[in-house]
């Protein structure tokens, strides 16, 4: 029983010994043009800055209309649970951005 587990064990520890069996290869992708621009305003650049490395204009221009409150929500969850590289001090400008965008009925989506 004892040769067992030592050829078991042995077996186990040859095993480590083996180079990994993956191979990694750089791979890179293109995104796909998005036809729609944020509409110009106080706070785009900031936005551009902070928002547009994870989201499309399209899919920032689409969200529900939400409060102000709720912007400061979204934008604080961006940070601290999925680690945005969001600048602190843009926060505030990034908020009323959206805001002022989803309130202005006039903005221009078309390319």
């Amino acid at each position: 029983m004892k040769g067992l587990i030592a050829l078991s064990a042995a077996l186990l520890l040859a095993a480590c010994d083996r180079p990994a069996e993956v191979a990694f290869a750089d791979a890179s992708i293109t995104l796909p043009d998005d036809p729609i621009d944020l509409p110009d305003g106080p706070g785009r650049d900031a936005v551009i800055a902070n928002c547009t490395a994870c989201h499309s204009p399209s899919t920032m221009l689409q969200q529900p209309r939400v409060s102000r409150e709720k912007w400061e929500s979204i934008v604080d969850k961006m940070i601290t649970l999925y680690k945005a590289p969001v600048d602190e001090a843009a926060v505030p400008e990034i908020v009323d951005y959206m805001v002022r965008v989803q309130s202005d009925v006039s903005y221009e989506t078309a390319p």
